[in-house]
């Protein structure tokens, strides 16, 4: 295991965009590789917490999980609010050692 990284990794910060299309992209400063893009919104709300976990846990050779923050609300898209979805905005996540 990379033990090194990890305490860089506890909090991940996931900058979310609203794209033109009323698409959603999402992306990473902290996670090196880490974009995600996609015309519906909740496809990649649905894959953030599995493509950190796996990149996450290449980086430091060790299985993770990850997890919204504790307090803070997750994005809910449902069709008619994607417009309403602000233009930029900002999740953070924890990243445990899996058990």
């Amino acid at each position: 295991m990379n033990a090194a990284l990890l305490p860089q990794l506890e909090k991940v910060v996931v900058v979310y965009e609203r794209r033109p299309d009323g698409g959603l992209r999402a992306y990473s400063d902290d996670v090196p590789g880490f974009v995600l893009s996609n015309a519906d919104p909740n496809a990649v709300r649905a894959d953030v917490i599995p493509a950190l976990e796996g990149i996450i846990s290449e980086m430091l050779n060790a299985p993770v999980r990850v997890e919204l923050r504790p307090g803070q609300c997750d994005l809910e898209l449902a069709p008619r609010q994607r417009t309403e979805f602000p233009r930029v905005h900002r999740l953070e996540y924890v990243t445990r050692l899996a058990a």
